[in-house]
């Protein structure tokens, strides 16, 4: 018979395994990469209109943070992981009969943003600061770290599976498998045993005798510190650098004379690597501290960024690892990063709101520059403005690392 102690560390790494899974499965969203050309080969869109519906499946999924992390802490986790899940299903099914544009701005834009919030990290941040307290806190940057990894994992698995999908029956029928994939995982996740799972979460609220509520005046507080917004700034300027690149990333590799394959293998190299440098990304924090992990990983976008604005003149496919693998490795590695700065400087009681209110800088940087580099692709006719961009953007977040005192000491 395990011990108490015994007990707790293995519920709490079945936490993380569960967690990882579910933000695995919030990537679906992200597979709209491989959707882009078969869609715009249909119907004729224009670059702006396809990159519209990726901009508003960002600013849903940030806009949406703040509700979802109070809906975590007034509710738990359970029904916010089913409704994610359920909502994911509702936007593939409903996107397989699009015939305008605005079908998918409203299912696989908005729909499918807030499903992403729901079944990613501001609900596991909740969970895993629970459970991640008090002996176990120490352990708390590398159970983020892993969760975190599931973004990567995520990528590396749909991606290439919509890209079968759609090479074989086309998009519409992809679109429909990946609504029954979402659909057959909600009441399974439902039905898990949630009152050992959130156990911590519910030990908090029957010791407090009340529901957690708003507490107006403490979010005043909070978003009136420097080092909210400079966590929100991070997340925002990251996910410009990020998302002005990441959504025509095949199509871009295809205009510069790689084959659709190649570009979609390139895609999920740079999720695989992700994996494995967000999985590290904890360890490195703690013994390095935040300021020289992220400032490296800013450098390794940077210099993958540059290389990958060369393809455009060089296209090598040496040159294509070469750009892959520094990008890969940072990609997604801020986010551990800030969450768990997070974890550390707000109160347990109001975390999922505190989130959900930072990460509404990732969606609306992603919404920005999603949005604005497929304006620019059709304005100019090139990916060269895109480019400069997202340098731009990710050398300004990485200043944020140094100038603010919080950031720079965590």
């Amino acid at each position: 018979m395990l011990t108490p102690i015994k007990a707790t560390y293995r519920a709490a790494l079945i936490v993380v395994a569960l967690t990882f899974f579910l933000n695995l499965m919030s990537r679906l969203g992200d597979t709209f990469a491989v959707f882009l050309l078969p869609i715009e080969s249909e119907f004729k869109w224009n670059r702006a209109t396809l990159s519209t519906i990726y901009g508003l499946y960002m600013g849903a999924h940030g806009v949406s943070g703040i509700l979802v992390g109070w809906l975590v802490d007034r509710v738990g986790p359970r029904p916010v992981y089913a409704l994610g899940l359920l909502l994911y299903s509702a936007a593939f099914f409903l996107a397989q009969f699009a015939t305008a544009p605005w079908h998918l701005f409203v299912t696989t834009g908005v729909v499918a943003g807030v499903a992403m919030t729901s079944i990613g990290m501001t609900t596991a941040t909740v969970l895993l600061a629970a459970w991640y307290s008090g002996e176990l806190e120490r352990w708390r940057p590398m159970a983020i770290s892993v969760t975190y990894a599931g973004l990567g994992a995520g990528v590396i698995l749909w991606v290439p599976i919509a890209h079968i999908l759609i090479e074989h029956s086309g998009w519409r029928t992809a679109y429909l498998w990946l609504g029954v994939a979402t659909l057959s995982l909600t009441g399974i996740v439902y039905v898990l045993p949630w009152d050992r799972l959130a156990r911590p979460l519910l030990e908090r609220k029957e010791k407090t005798h009340s529901p957690i509520r708003l507490d107006r005046k403490a979010i005043l507080i909070i978003v009136g510190q420097p080092t909210f917004w400079a966590l929100f700034g991070v997340l925002f300027l990251t996910a410009i650098a990020i998302y002005a690149i990441s959504p025509q990333l095949v199509a871009y590799l295809v205009a510069s004379g790689f084959g659709k394959t190649i570009a979609t293998m390139a895609y999920s190299f740079a999720g695989m690597m992700a994996l494995f440098g967000i999985a590290t990304t904890g360890w490195l924090v703690s013994r390095f501290g935040s300021r020289r992990v992220a400032t490296v990983t800013y450098a390794m976008t940077i210099m993958g960024l540059l290389g990958l604005s060369l393809l455009m003149h060089s296209p090598h496919l040496i040159l294509l690892c070469a750009a892959i693998l520094p990008l890969g490795l940072s990609q997604g590695s801020r986010g551990p990063i800030v969450s768990t700065l997070v974890s550390r400087l707000y109160p347990a009681t109001s975390l999922g709101l505190v989130h959900g209110a930072i990460t509404m800088g990732v969606g609306l940087g992603g919404m920005v520059g999603a949005s604005l580099s497929g304006l620019l692709v059709d304005l100019t006719g090139g990916y060269s403005a895109s480019f400069a961009i997202a340098v731009m953007a990710g050398g300004l977040a990485c200043s944020l690392f140094w100038w603010v005192k919080d950031l720079r000491t965590g």
